[in-house]
């Protein structure tokens, strides 16, 4: 009996042992799908400021550029 006793609390142990072990592993594993996701989003937010931006300097070129367009063919046509 002792010695199925003994045996049976090895088991226990190892199998606690084992448990902890996937849990911390689970842990680290999401703490670093978190930092990957923060760095994602982190990243998506640049790209969205990057890309409006630039919509904007787009558009506000195309007004400059229409805008000295008109104003030269007012002159010729005042000339």
């Amino acid at each position: 009996m002792t010695t199925s006793n003994d045996r049976l609390d090895r088991i226990e142990a190892l199998v606690e042992k084992n448990a902890r072990a996937i849990d911390k592993l689970t842990d680290d594993n999401i703490g670093r799908s978190n930092e990957r996701l923060d760095t994602d989003e982190k990243c998506m937010r640049w790209m969205m400021q990057l890309a409006f931006a630039l919509l904007f300097l787009a558009t506000a070129a195309l007004i400059v550029n229409a805008a000295a367009f008109l104003v030269r063919l007012l002159l010729l046509n005042q000339a």
